[in-house]
């Protein structure tokens, strides 16, 4: 009698590894916000991250002022900035940080929700492609709370399917009470939760659903009634254009990265939509369509459209375009395929970082400028328009960059924007404010070159007895140097 060899099973300890499920979470959470770091201060700070700067180093009480009157749909992110600045101070890196931060921490749970649904192989792969998406590699270096509203808004699908696995009260408390939150960082949020509607119509717990959102948009009315109010501030908005839509939107200035890009989002559509019951595909698929349709739809008789407010769908986007991959074996193919989305997304993420990216700004070329060829004179600053936005002054700049203004005179200001209750701060005519120059030796003209004072504050200046020193030109920004005329 021959004794039997049992042979291993791939059951079996000795040939099975098990990876601890938090591996691949936090592998990719720790790749997006290093990846993210990457140049990350190398483009300027442009016009809507000033407005961060003004409004996140006010007091408590000033920036609730300003709320009152505009920015309130911004509020909740403003709070979270005031709090990091007066933990670590301003900096460029300070007011971006939290960006790169949030890109990490959705691609993690990017992983997660797709577990939730027993697809942890297309949580991955949705995780790689989300972090190569070219509005995510933009997200992430931008001091705006666009990345947050995309960890938000998937932060607040993973409660809705938890609370529809789990059926239980808590589960649907935890739901409103992000709906709340993710409503109140960004107002716009509400249209992934109208996706939720639609996910949820005849669904044996819709009822629970239409309680916790209903029981979320009373406790939000109050807020969104404020918001409606200020909506005046967003008048320059224009008609959607289809390019924004199907390019800047989601694959910013890529059209190689969107031909490719809206093939695999609509294929992994369809592939999604197959599946039956509550499944991952029931959810993503309305968040792709409704927020931009319903934003599109309404910014024709109301302009509330611009490309990087559909930025929360970003990590939807992802899954959609993932579950094509999820199919390819072996993986060998899988990984073919990122690679070309990683050689598209490349040139992208470079272009994102060179200096005047953001806005063709170049305040960290002007605020090297002035704090170079000022010496240790006594310096005044007359800062003039800033190009493109008529409401704000070249102050801008020393919000941005404040080492290379410090110590110098406001030659124009009235009311600093802290104390002003708006935005911005208040100017008076340099004519009505010559005596500030009394006791500076030098003082500068800063001002774009679109609305350019050059003529008018020499004129003024000569008459006070200055003259032109030197003149330096940047992109959209011209300087002038004045200096005392010689007795």
């Amino acid at each position: 009698m021959t004794a039997t060899v049992p042979r291993l099973t791939s059951a079996s300890p000795r040939t099975t590894r098990r990876t601890h499920p938090g591996v691949a979470p936090i592998v990719v959470g720790l790749l997006g916000f290093v990846t993210s770091l990457i140049g990350i201060t190398s483009t300027s700070i442009w016009y809507d991250e000033a407005a961060t700067i003004t409004s996140s180093t006010r007091s408590w009480p000033q920036l609730a002022e300003m709320l009152g009157t505009v920015d309130a749909v911004h509020g909740a992110y403003y709070a979270v900035m005031h709090v990091v600045f007066e933990v670590v101070g301003y900096s460029p890196l300070a007011l971006r940080l939290p960006s790169a931060i949030a890109v990490g921490l959705t691609a993690a749970a990017v992983v997660l929700f797709a577990r939730q649904f027993g697809r942890p192989r297309l949580g991955v792969i949705a995780a790689a492609v989300f972090l190569l998406l070219p509005r995510t590699t933009w997200m992430a270096t931008e001091g705006r709370s666009y990345a947050i509203t995309a960890l938000l808004a998937i932060l607040v699908t993973m409660a809705l399917a938890h609370a529809v696995h789990a059926k239980t009260r808590r589960s649907w408390v935890v739901y409103g009470i992000l709906v709340v939150l993710s409503c109140t960082v960004f107002i716009y949020l509400a249209l992934v939760i109208v996706a939720h509607a639609v996910a949820m119509a005849a669904h044996s717990q819709a009822r629970r659903w239409f309680i916790a959102s209903g029981a979320a948009a009373v406790v939000l009315l109050p807020f969104a009634l404020l918001v409606i109010s200020e909506s005046g501030q967003v008048s320059w908005l224009g008609v959607p254009k289809l390019q924004q839509v199907l390019l800047a939107q989601w694959f910013y200035t890529s059209i190689p990265f969107a031909v490719v890009g809206w093939a695999l989002v609509i294929a992994g559509s369809i592939f999604l939509t197959r599946s039956p019951g509550f499944s991952i595909g029931r959810l993503v698929v309305p968040i792709i369509i409704l927020p931009t349709a319903l934003l599109v739809a309404v910014s024709f008789a109301m302009p509330l459209y611009t490309p990087r407010y559909l930025s929360m769908c970003l990590p939807f986007v992802a899954i959609a375009a993932a579950a094509v991959l999820d199919r390819l074996r072996p993986t060998v193919r899988v990984v073919a395929v990122l690679a070309l989305l990683l050689a598209l997304a490349v040139p992208q993420a470079i272009e994102q970082r060179q200096p005047e990216a953001r806005d063709d700004a170049a305040w960290p070329q002007v605020a090297a400028f002035i704090a170079a060829d000022r010496g240790d004179a006594a310096v005044a600053i007359i800062y003039g328009p800033v190009y493109g936005h008529p409401t704000a002054t070249a102050r801008v700049m020393a919000y941005a960059y404040p080492e290379a203004f410090a110590n110098t005179v406001d030659a124009t200001i009235v009311t600093p924007a802290a104390e002003s209750g708006r935005l911005w701060e208040t100017t008076a005519p340099l004519s009505s404010t010559l005596d500030r120059l009394d006791n500076v030796e030098v003082t500068y003209l800063i001002t774009s070159t679109s609305r350019d004072l050059r003529s008018q504050t020499t004129a003024t200046m000569l008459l006070d007895g200055w003259h032109v020193a030197s003149t330096a030109s940047f992109t959209h920004v011209n300087v002038i140097r004045y200096e005392r005329a010689l007795p």
